[in-house]
Protein backbone atom coordinates (compact mmCIF):
# COMPACT_ATOMS: atom_id res chain seq x y z
CA UNK A 1 0.00 0.00 0.00
CA UNK A 2 2.80 2.39 0.97
CA UNK A 3 4.77 1.52 -2.17
CA UNK A 4 1.70 2.16 -4.33
CA UNK A 5 1.22 5.57 -2.73
CA UNK A 6 4.87 6.52 -3.32
CA UNK A 7 4.56 5.39 -6.93
CA UNK A 8 1.43 7.48 -7.43
CA UNK A 9 3.08 10.55 -5.88
CA UNK A 10 6.17 10.13 -8.06
CA UNK A 11 4.00 9.75 -11.16
CA UNK A 12 2.13 12.92 -10.28
CA UNK A 13 5.30 14.90 -9.55
CA UNK A 14 6.72 13.74 -12.88
CA UNK A 15 3.57 14.83 -14.73
CA UNK A 16 3.60 18.18 -12.88
CA UNK A 17 7.21 18.93 -13.81
CA UNK A 18 6.57 17.83 -17.38
CA UNK A 19 3.52 20.13 -17.52
CA UNK A 20 5.57 23.09 -16.31
CA UNK A 21 8.36 22.23 -18.74
CA UNK A 22 5.90 21.91 -21.63
CA UNK A 23 4.28 25.25 -20.72
CA UNK A 24 7.66 27.00 -20.60
CA UNK A 25 8.64 25.36 -23.89
CA UNK A 26 5.48 26.57 -25.60
CA UNK A 27 6.11 30.01 -24.12
CA UNK A 28 9.63 29.90 -25.61
CA UNK A 29 8.22 28.96 -29.02
CA UNK A 30 5.82 31.92 -28.85
CA UNK A 31 8.77 34.20 -28.06
CA UNK A 32 10.75 32.85 -31.03
CA UNK A 33 7.82 33.43 -33.41
CA UNK A 34 7.68 37.01 -32.13
CA UNK A 35 11.38 37.52 -32.82
CA UNK A 36 12.47 37.35 -29.19
CA UNK A 37 15.20 35.27 -27.55
CA UNK A 38 13.53 32.94 -24.98
CA UNK A 39 16.77 32.64 -22.97
CA UNK A 40 16.88 36.41 -22.58
CA UNK A 41 13.13 36.49 -21.85
CA UNK A 42 13.19 33.84 -19.14
CA UNK A 43 16.43 35.28 -17.75
CA UNK A 44 14.67 38.63 -17.35
CA UNK A 45 11.71 36.84 -15.74
CA UNK A 46 13.89 35.16 -13.10
CA UNK A 47 15.94 38.31 -12.53
CA UNK A 48 12.73 40.31 -12.14
CA UNK A 49 11.54 37.93 -9.43
CA UNK A 50 14.80 37.15 -7.58
CA UNK A 51 17.40 39.61 -8.92
CA UNK A 52 17.64 41.75 -5.79
CA UNK A 53 16.61 41.89 -2.15
CA UNK A 54 13.67 44.12 -3.04
CA UNK A 55 12.50 41.82 -5.86
CA UNK A 56 12.72 38.71 -3.67
CA UNK A 57 10.68 40.53 -1.03
CA UNK A 58 8.08 41.54 -3.62
CA UNK A 59 7.81 37.95 -4.86
CA UNK A 60 7.29 36.55 -1.37
CA UNK A 61 4.80 39.31 -0.54
CA UNK A 62 2.63 38.06 -3.40
CA UNK A 63 2.64 34.52 -2.00
CA UNK A 64 0.70 35.45 1.16
CA UNK A 65 -2.83 35.69 -0.33
CA UNK A 66 -2.08 32.83 -2.76
CA UNK A 67 -1.09 30.44 0.03
CA UNK A 68 -4.11 31.30 2.19
CA UNK A 69 -6.67 31.10 -0.63
CA UNK A 70 -4.98 27.94 -1.93
CA UNK A 71 -5.30 26.27 1.48
CA UNK A 72 -8.90 27.50 1.66
CA UNK A 73 -9.66 25.79 -1.63
CA UNK A 74 -7.86 22.63 -0.59
CA UNK A 75 -9.83 22.04 2.61
CA UNK A 76 -13.19 22.45 0.88
CA UNK A 77 -12.39 20.57 -2.34
CA UNK A 78 -10.86 17.61 -0.52
CA UNK A 79 -14.08 17.36 1.51
CA UNK A 80 -16.26 17.05 -1.58
CA UNK A 81 -17.77 20.54 -1.39
CA UNK A 82 -16.64 23.27 -3.77
CA UNK A 83 -16.11 26.74 -2.39
CA UNK A 84 -15.80 29.05 -5.42
CA UNK A 85 -16.76 32.04 -3.28
CA UNK A 86 -13.34 32.80 -1.84
CA UNK A 87 -13.15 36.19 -3.49
CA UNK A 88 -16.32 37.41 -1.80
CA UNK A 89 -15.21 35.97 1.54
CA UNK A 90 -11.86 37.75 1.15
CA UNK A 91 -13.61 41.08 0.52
CA UNK A 92 -15.88 40.76 3.55
CA UNK A 93 -13.01 39.61 5.76
CA UNK A 94 -10.91 42.55 4.63
CA UNK A 95 -13.68 45.02 5.39
CA UNK A 96 -14.29 43.49 8.84
CA UNK A 97 -10.58 43.78 9.66
CA UNK A 98 -10.46 47.36 8.38
CA UNK A 99 -13.49 48.26 10.49
CA UNK A 100 -11.68 47.06 13.61
CA UNK A 101 -8.61 49.03 12.56
CA UNK A 102 -10.24 52.40 12.05
CA UNK A 103 -12.89 52.09 14.79
CA UNK A 104 -10.94 50.72 17.77
CA UNK A 105 -7.72 52.69 17.45
CA UNK A 106 -7.27 52.95 21.22
CA UNK A 107 -6.92 49.19 21.74
CA UNK A 108 -3.51 47.68 22.51
CA UNK A 109 -1.79 46.59 19.30
CA UNK A 110 -1.74 42.87 20.06
CA UNK A 111 -5.41 42.86 21.07
CA UNK A 112 -6.46 44.85 18.01
CA UNK A 113 -4.61 42.57 15.56
CA UNK A 114 -6.02 39.42 17.15
CA UNK A 115 -9.50 40.97 17.11
CA UNK A 116 -9.12 41.95 13.45
CA UNK A 117 -7.98 38.46 12.42
CA UNK A 118 -10.81 36.88 14.40
CA UNK A 119 -13.35 39.27 12.89
CA UNK A 120 -12.15 38.56 9.34
CA UNK A 121 -12.18 34.79 9.96
CA UNK A 122 -15.65 34.94 11.52
CA UNK A 123 -17.17 36.99 8.69
CA UNK A 124 -15.50 34.93 5.97
CA UNK A 125 -16.45 31.65 7.63
CA UNK A 126 -20.04 32.75 8.18
CA UNK A 127 -20.36 33.81 4.54
CA UNK A 128 -19.19 30.35 3.46
CA UNK A 129 -21.44 28.65 6.00
CA UNK A 130 -24.70 29.59 4.24
CA UNK A 131 -23.98 27.98 0.85
CA UNK A 132 -22.62 24.97 2.76
CA UNK A 133 -25.91 24.55 4.59
CA UNK A 134 -27.87 25.01 1.36
CA UNK A 135 -25.78 22.23 -0.17
CA UNK A 136 -26.00 19.61 2.57
CA UNK A 137 -29.60 20.25 3.63
CA UNK A 138 -31.35 21.17 0.39
CA UNK A 139 -28.88 19.87 -2.22
CA UNK A 140 -28.56 23.32 -3.83
CA UNK A 141 -25.46 23.46 -6.02
CA UNK A 142 -22.74 25.21 -4.01
CA UNK A 143 -20.77 26.12 -7.12
CA UNK A 144 -23.61 28.34 -8.34
CA UNK A 145 -24.41 29.85 -4.94
CA UNK A 146 -20.79 30.65 -4.05
CA UNK A 147 -20.10 32.23 -7.46
CA UNK A 148 -23.23 34.37 -7.11
CA UNK A 149 -22.30 35.35 -3.56
CA UNK A 150 -18.95 36.66 -4.82
CA UNK A 151 -20.75 39.43 -6.69
CA UNK A 152 -23.03 40.14 -3.73
CA UNK A 153 -20.08 40.57 -1.35
CA UNK A 154 -18.02 42.70 -3.73
CA UNK A 155 -20.92 44.99 -4.62
CA UNK A 156 -21.98 45.26 -0.96
CA UNK A 157 -18.49 46.27 0.19
CA UNK A 158 -18.26 48.72 -2.73
CA UNK A 159 -21.41 50.37 -1.43
CA UNK A 160 -20.03 50.48 2.12
CA UNK A 161 -16.77 52.19 1.16
CA UNK A 162 -18.40 54.71 -1.15
CA UNK A 163 -21.24 55.75 1.15
CA UNK A 164 -21.57 54.96 4.90
CA UNK A 165 -17.87 54.17 5.46
CA UNK A 166 -16.27 56.35 2.78
CA UNK A 167 -12.96 57.96 3.72
CA UNK A 168 -13.54 61.20 5.62
CA UNK A 169 -11.09 63.05 3.38
CA UNK A 170 -11.97 62.49 -0.27
CA UNK A 171 -14.15 59.64 -1.56
CA UNK A 172 -11.68 57.33 -3.27
CA UNK A 173 -13.43 54.00 -3.00
CA UNK A 174 -11.85 53.23 0.33
CA UNK A 175 -12.31 53.54 4.08
CA UNK A 176 -10.29 55.63 6.50
CA UNK A 177 -6.81 54.33 7.31
CA UNK A 178 -6.39 51.91 10.18
CA UNK A 179 -4.50 53.10 13.25
CA UNK A 180 -0.81 53.67 12.56
CA UNK A 181 0.15 51.35 15.41
CA UNK A 182 -1.75 48.41 13.89
CA UNK A 183 0.16 48.33 10.61
CA UNK A 184 2.28 45.23 10.09
CA UNK A 185 6.01 45.88 10.07
CA UNK A 186 7.78 45.98 6.70
CA UNK A 187 10.58 43.42 6.44
CA UNK A 188 12.37 45.01 3.47
CA UNK A 189 12.43 48.76 2.88
CA UNK A 190 10.03 50.04 0.18
CA UNK A 191 8.69 46.55 -0.49
CA UNK A 192 5.28 45.12 0.43
CA UNK A 193 6.75 42.20 2.34
CA UNK A 194 5.58 42.38 5.94
CA UNK A 195 5.16 40.29 9.05
CA UNK A 196 1.95 38.74 7.69
CA UNK A 197 4.21 36.19 5.97
CA UNK A 198 5.08 34.78 9.41
CA UNK A 199 1.40 34.46 10.32
CA UNK A 200 0.81 32.80 6.96
CA UNK A 201 3.65 30.33 7.60
CA UNK A 202 2.10 29.39 10.97
CA UNK A 203 -1.31 28.92 9.35
CA UNK A 204 0.23 26.76 6.61
CA UNK A 205 2.00 24.57 9.19
CA UNK A 206 -1.22 24.23 11.17
CA UNK A 207 -3.20 23.29 8.04
CA UNK A 208 -0.55 20.74 7.07
CA UNK A 209 -0.76 19.18 10.53
CA UNK A 210 -4.56 19.23 10.45
CA UNK A 211 -4.84 17.62 7.02
CA UNK A 212 -1.95 15.17 7.18
CA UNK A 213 -1.53 14.26 10.84
CA UNK A 214 -4.96 14.25 12.50
CA UNK A 215 -8.03 12.05 12.36
CA UNK A 216 -10.01 15.25 11.83
CA UNK A 217 -8.13 15.87 8.57
CA UNK A 218 -8.44 12.23 7.55
CA UNK A 219 -12.21 12.48 7.96
CA UNK A 220 -12.30 15.46 5.61
CA UNK A 221 -10.50 13.41 2.95
CA UNK A 222 -12.66 10.34 3.59
CA UNK A 223 -15.85 12.38 3.15
CA UNK A 224 -14.56 13.84 -0.10
CA UNK A 225 -13.27 10.58 -1.59
CA UNK A 226 -16.01 8.19 -0.52
CA UNK A 227 -18.96 9.68 1.35
CA UNK A 228 -20.77 6.33 1.54
CA UNK A 229 -17.81 4.61 3.20
CA UNK A 230 -17.40 7.60 5.54
CA UNK A 231 -21.04 7.34 6.54
CA UNK A 232 -20.74 3.66 7.38
CA UNK A 233 -17.53 4.41 9.31
CA UNK A 234 -19.55 6.70 11.57
CA UNK A 235 -18.47 10.04 10.11
CA UNK A 236 -21.19 12.67 9.76
CA UNK A 237 -20.68 13.75 6.15
CA UNK A 238 -22.86 16.85 6.38
CA UNK A 239 -21.13 18.22 9.45
CA UNK A 240 -17.68 17.77 7.95
CA UNK A 241 -18.68 19.42 4.68
CA UNK A 242 -20.05 22.43 6.55
CA UNK A 243 -16.94 22.56 8.75
CA UNK A 244 -14.77 22.49 5.63
CA UNK A 245 -16.70 25.42 4.17
CA UNK A 246 -16.37 27.43 7.39
CA UNK A 247 -12.60 26.84 7.58
CA UNK A 248 -12.28 27.67 3.88
CA UNK A 249 -14.20 30.93 4.24
CA UNK A 250 -12.24 31.85 7.38
CA UNK A 251 -8.91 31.44 5.58
CA UNK A 252 -10.09 33.66 2.73
CA UNK A 253 -11.26 36.25 5.25
CA UNK A 254 -7.85 36.21 6.94
CA UNK A 255 -6.19 36.70 3.54
CA UNK A 256 -8.27 39.88 3.23
CA UNK A 257 -7.22 41.04 6.71
CA UNK A 258 -3.54 40.63 5.83
CA UNK A 259 -4.03 42.74 2.69
CA UNK A 260 -5.46 45.50 4.86
CA UNK A 261 -2.95 45.39 7.72
CA UNK A 262 0.13 44.58 5.68
CA UNK A 263 -0.30 46.25 2.28
CA UNK A 264 -3.04 48.88 1.89
CA UNK A 265 -3.73 49.92 5.52
CA UNK A 266 -7.40 50.40 4.71
CA UNK A 267 -10.13 48.64 2.78
CA UNK A 268 -10.22 49.42 -0.94
CA UNK A 269 -13.05 48.49 -3.27
CA UNK A 270 -10.56 46.67 -5.53
CA UNK A 271 -8.51 45.12 -2.76
CA UNK A 272 -8.08 41.76 -4.48
CA UNK A 273 -6.64 41.04 -7.91
CA UNK A 274 -8.42 37.72 -8.18
CA UNK A 275 -6.33 36.13 -5.42
CA UNK A 276 -8.99 33.56 -4.54
CA UNK A 277 -9.23 32.34 -8.13
CA UNK A 278 -5.44 32.09 -8.42
CA UNK A 279 -5.37 30.19 -5.12
CA UNK A 280 -8.04 27.83 -6.42
CA UNK A 281 -5.98 27.08 -9.54
CA UNK A 282 -2.89 26.48 -7.41
CA UNK A 283 -4.75 24.01 -5.18
CA UNK A 284 -6.14 22.17 -8.20
CA UNK A 285 -2.70 21.91 -9.81
CA UNK A 286 -1.11 20.34 -6.71
CA UNK A 287 -4.16 18.23 -5.80
CA UNK A 288 -4.82 20.07 -2.53
CA UNK A 289 -1.43 19.19 -1.06
CA UNK A 290 -0.49 21.84 1.57
CA UNK A 291 3.26 21.69 0.83
CA UNK A 292 2.55 21.81 -2.90
CA UNK A 293 0.35 24.86 -2.40
CA UNK A 294 3.19 26.77 -0.71
CA UNK A 295 5.70 25.84 -3.44
CA UNK A 296 3.31 26.50 -6.33
CA UNK A 297 2.31 29.84 -4.75
CA UNK A 298 5.97 30.89 -4.85
CA UNK A 299 6.16 29.79 -8.51
CA UNK A 300 3.01 31.73 -9.43
CA UNK A 301 4.27 34.77 -7.50
CA UNK A 302 7.57 34.52 -9.38
CA UNK A 303 5.71 34.56 -12.69
CA UNK A 304 3.61 37.55 -11.66
CA UNK A 305 6.54 39.57 -10.31
CA UNK A 306 9.01 38.70 -13.04
CA UNK A 307 6.60 39.21 -15.96
CA UNK A 308 6.73 43.01 -15.63
CA UNK A 309 10.54 43.01 -15.68
CA UNK A 310 10.48 40.64 -18.65
CA UNK A 311 8.21 43.00 -20.56
CA UNK A 312 10.36 46.05 -19.77
CA UNK A 313 13.64 44.29 -20.59
CA UNK A 314 12.62 42.41 -23.75
CA UNK A 315 9.30 43.82 -24.92
CA UNK A 316 7.65 40.41 -24.42
CA UNK A 317 4.06 41.05 -23.23
CA UNK A 318 3.48 40.14 -19.59
CA UNK A 319 0.25 38.42 -20.73
CA UNK A 320 2.47 35.52 -21.87
CA UNK A 321 2.55 34.46 -18.21
CA UNK A 322 -1.21 33.91 -18.34
CA UNK A 323 -0.65 31.64 -21.35
CA UNK A 324 1.97 29.64 -19.42
CA UNK A 325 -0.33 29.30 -16.40
CA UNK A 326 -3.21 28.18 -18.62
CA UNK A 327 -1.07 25.56 -20.36
CA UNK A 328 0.09 24.13 -17.01
CA UNK A 329 -3.53 23.83 -15.89
CA UNK A 330 -4.52 22.28 -19.23
CA UNK A 331 -1.85 19.58 -18.99
CA UNK A 332 -2.63 18.81 -15.35
CA UNK A 333 -6.37 18.66 -16.09
CA UNK A 334 -5.72 16.27 -18.96
CA UNK A 335 -3.33 14.06 -16.98
CA UNK A 336 -5.76 11.16 -16.54
CA UNK A 337 -6.70 11.35 -20.20
CA UNK A 338 -3.05 11.18 -21.24
CA UNK A 339 -2.49 8.21 -18.92
CA UNK A 340 -5.44 6.36 -20.44
CA UNK A 341 -4.15 7.00 -23.95
CA UNK A 342 -0.70 5.67 -23.00
CA UNK A 343 -2.22 2.58 -21.33
CA UNK A 344 -4.35 1.83 -24.39
CA UNK A 345 -1.35 2.12 -26.67
CA UNK A 346 0.63 -0.24 -24.44
CA UNK A 347 -2.23 -2.75 -24.46
CA UNK A 348 -2.54 -2.52 -28.22
CA UNK A 349 1.20 -3.04 -28.64
CA UNK A 350 1.02 -6.05 -26.33
CA UNK A 351 -1.79 -7.56 -28.40
CA UNK A 352 0.17 -7.01 -31.62
CA UNK A 353 3.27 -8.71 -30.15
CA UNK A 354 1.19 -11.72 -29.13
Amino acid sequence: MFKIKIKENMEYLTSLFLSIFAALLIGAIIMVFNGQNPIVGYGALVAGAFGSKYKIATTFAKTVPLILTGLATAISFMSGIFNIGGEGQLYLGAFAAAYVGFTFGSLPVFVAIILAIMASALVGGLYAYFPGVLKVKYNIDEVITTIMLNSVAILFTNYLVNYPFAASQGKMGGTDMISEAFKFTKLVRLSKLNTSIFYTALIAIFMYYLIKKTSFGYNFKMVGENSIFAKYAGVNNKKYMIRAMIISGALCGIAGAFEVYGVHYRFLQNISKGYAFDGMLIALIVRNNPVGIVLMSIFFAMLKTGSNSMEIATGIPSELILVIQSIIILFIAGENGFKNIIKKRKLNKGKLVK
